[in-house]
């Protein structure tokens, strides 16, 4: 599914990285340092959450703008579409305001256009805000590939009212998918060693293991803050975590061994049950891959003490809590497309702890 051409060089993250309280009302003075006119990307819901507050700081800093809201899948066309408006309007940064989807586009978006990219991310969902890469689908849904770009953003800005005020629901599968690096970085390995990886893998699962402990250990109390409107330092924490230090993770690894089983269920799910899994969130789909992760790193013993975790969070636990039935027809569709992956060994033994692993998921 991925495309594995890329850059060599190592891009760690952001150019800039700001969160805290009141960030939307200086969002327009940050944006002047890369443009004088911002190509606004936004999710329709997210941009009713900031729009008060942003438009007012745009207005304050002089900041030219126009706003683009869009509903659909991330997209080549949406990007080739977008990009090519973007420079029609005279636009010269692109602002992308929203969740996974808007981040991801808004970074398309600005390599078609060949302009700079600011992400101002609603949710702690995933740290698509700030990694140098794009999960591409169709414009129904399917993945495609991942797009990996030679440059970082200019720009990520978290302002902690909003997500103190985002649905759990997108915090609790932020939390679960930056989790998972540690155990997707694992495949097939019960113990991490240096003498057995190399140093950027290492250094990249050292990190997930500081990131899990932090969420396992914080997690909960973020979510419950978070149900209550509250921005707390756990909720500092945790958003902290999940965007930037999670995002650190993916670009050392150029999105690579970062992510195995979970993250290829999570693809292979959207491409062959798009319409079934389509109410499911991306964390929701590959926290519930972990099950299947742990059994394949031989480590079936860890898989209680996540689901107990999950469920206080009211997480979906199975496959056909995300919308898929775990029919052996079905099964077989999501073993297939994993032994065409690169995560699976070509041996046996391999392929018998796959076949097993995939039934923890029921």
């Amino acid at each position: 599914m991925d495309t594995y051409q890329l850059d060599t060089a190592i891009k760690f993250g952001a150019g800039r990285y700001r969160q805290d309280t009141g960030i939307l009302e200086v969002c327009g003075e940050e944006i002047l340092r890369f443009g004088k006119k911002a190509f606004v990307l936004a999710g329709h819901r997210a941009f009713d959450a900031v729009k008060d507050r942003l438009l007012a700081g745009f207005k304050s800093a002089g900041l030219a703008y126009e706003i683009e809201l869009y509903a659909g899948a991330c997209s080549y066309e949406a990007a080739e579409a977008l990009g090519k408006k973007s420079r029609e309007l005279g636009c010269d940064e692109i602002v992308g305001v929203g969740g996974g989807v808007i981040m991801d586009l808004a970074k398309a978006v600005g390599e078609k256009a060949g302009l700079g990219v600011v992400n101002i991310p609603t949710s702690i969902s995933t740290c698509a805000a700030f990694t140098t890469m794009s999960v591409m689908y169709s414009p129904e849904g399917a993945k495609v590939n991942c797009w990996r770009y030679e440059h970082e953003i200019d720009a990520v800005y978290i302002d902690m009212d909003v997500i103190a005020h985002c649905p759990i629901r997108y915090a609790a599968a932020g939390i679960l998918d930056a989790m998972a690096k540690k155990i997707e970085i694992q495949n097939g390995k019960p113990v991490m060693t240096l003498d057995d990886n190399k140093i950027d893998l290492f250094s990249a699962y050292k990190i997930a293991e500081f990131t899990y402990d932090i969420l396992q250990n914080y997690g909960a109390q973020a979510i419950d803050d978070i149900r209550n409107n509250k921005a707390t330092k756990a909720v500092y924490d945790v958003t902290y975590v999940n965007i930037a230090v999670t995002g650190v993770i993916a670009n050392i690894t150029k999105s690579f061994s970062q992510s195995a089983i979970a993250h290829y269920l999570y693809d292979s799910i959207r491409t062959y049950f798009t319409k079934e899994a389509l109410a499911a969130l991306h964390g929701e789909i590959v926290a519930v891959g972990l099950f299947a992760q742990l059994y394949y790193n031989k480590l079936p013993q860890d898989k209680d003490a996540l689901k107990e975790y999950m469920r206080k969070m009211d997480m979906p636990l199975t496959l056909k809590e995300i919308g898929v039935e775990p029919t052996d027809e079905n099964l077989k569709v999501l073993e297939d497309s994993l032994l065409a992956s690169p995560y699976i060994a070509d041996n046996e033994e391999s392929h018998k702890l796959l076949h097993e692993a995939l039934r923890q998921m029921n």
